[in-house]
């Protein structure tokens, strides 16, 4: 784990949560601002911790090798929990924004895909409720920070409300809590399916989807940050948008049929399997190895069904799989989930609507079928792709 501590009053909590962290057997290593400095001396987090602390960008020993050399990367770039305490206003504009300008800023930019990620604000409350760190806050939402606090009472500076950094032993309930999910998919292997598909009628011309492929990729990090091995069949998304991590196999397909064949291939191994991908649901009849010419008048082109992925896979489903699948619906969205649900043989499905479509949010209703056969339907709402990924894995998790 990483403590990046920031410049608030409440730093001195902060102690406290390095120090249940460390009893509870957690390695705990702590990257101090200057403004952190100002409040609490690196000496107490060294003492509480029992690692070096972190204060600078550079290293102060002209003559430091190793790891020592490069301050900001590690111990960042091998985190496997990163927890900014407190959360100040400022260095919740610099991460939201993507800078890297001091320690605590270039740490987050270091960390693995993998790595949880965590906030707890700490401000005045006519900070905490400018629109514009509000906004800031909903940015790290949706790319999967997890948000402790802040409370409300009276604060430090004599004003009261919300802005109060979170009790340390909340702090670190949650992030032992978390620390326990890096292991909650150890030994299972998740297979998803993602992005869109083409159909070419030839070369360079397609039958296609928006499809961003932003969904998949957060179900498979989240699945590797619960310890999961995955293998992840993609349509064709930017680079940006595959998944990075340990224990991963990414499969790179075009068509409908390739990533049926790709996915067929894997199926068998899978304990659970998350249908994120959007499907073609036609392709050309014809293909044509030379770029059609342009014609005056009608291009009429003949179509035929593409081959059912989840439906074909899950014909052949062992006992013990957890299938997952996604429904988008512009009208009567929940009773054609559920008739999904029951059509493909999932154990549960997730009701999108059009907001979802490559935004890094959406508006969320999970259906599963229940004991009784009934489907039992629950509204998450809005949420960003990461938490509503780590939503999908959990609700999975509990079915195995």
């Amino acid at each position: 784990m990483l403590a990046g501590i920031c410049g608030g009053v409440a730093a001195y909590k902060a102690i406290d949560v390095v120090s249940r962290l460390r009893k509870a057997g957690a390695e705990i290593h702590v990257a101090m601002s200057d403004a952190a400095r100002e409040f609490v001396t690196p000496l107490t987090f060294g003492a509480v911790s029992g690692q070096p602390v972190l204060t600078t960008l550079f290293p102060r020993d002209e003559q430091a090798a190793g790891d020592a050399r490069y301050p900001h990367l590690y111990p960042a770039t091998r985190a496997d929990l990163f927890v900014l305490m407190p959360a100040t206003a400022d260095i919740v504009a610099k991460i939201a924004r993507g800078e890297g300008s001091d320690l605590i800023s270039t740490c987050a930019l270091s960390l693995p895909a993998t790595c949880h990620r965590v906030f707890c604000p700490s401000m005045n409350v006519e900070m905490w409720h400018q629109p514009v760190v509000q906004e800031n806050v909903r940015l790290l939402e949706n790319r999967g920070w997890v948000r402790i606090g802040p409370d409300a009472g009276l604060l430090a500076c004599g004003m009261e409300g919300a802005g109060r950094m979170s009790e340390p032993a909340e702090i670190a309930d949650v992030l032992l809590g978390l620390r326990a999910r890096s292991r909650q998919l150890a030994g299972r292997r998740v297979l998803i399916i993602s992005g869109p598909t083409r159909e070419h009628f030839d070369p360079v011309r397609y039958i296609g989807n928006p499809s961003t492929g932003k969904m998949g990729k957060a179900l498979a990090e989240e699945a590797l940050a619960a310890g999961a091995e995955v293998d992840f069949v993609s349509g064709p998304v930017a680079e940006e948008h595959l998944p990075r991590g340990p224990r991963l196999k990414v499969h790179r397909v075009i068509s409908a049929q390739e990533m049926l064949e790709a996915a067929r291939a894997v199926y068998a191994g899978a304990d659970i399997v998350v249908y994120a991908a959007a499907v073609a649901d036609y392709r050309p009849a014809e293909y044509h190895a030379e770029k059609l010419p342009k014609q005056t008048g009608e291009l009429v082109l003949r179509l035929q069904a593409t081959p059912d992925v989840s439906a074909t896979l899950n014909a052949a489903r062992r006992p013990g799989q957890v299938t997952i699948g996604f429904a988008l619906q512009t009208h009567d969205g929940l009773a054609k989930a559920e008739d999904k649900l029951t059509r493909k043989g999932l154990d549960g499905i997730v009701l999108n609507g059009l907001d979802a479509l490559g935004g890094e949010s959406g508006t969320y209703t999970f259906i599963a079928r229940s004991k009784d056969g009934a489907p039992a339907v629950a509204s998450w709402g809005e949420l960003g792709k990461r938490a509503c990924a780590r939503r999908i894995l959990d609700a999975a998790q509990a079915l195995l």
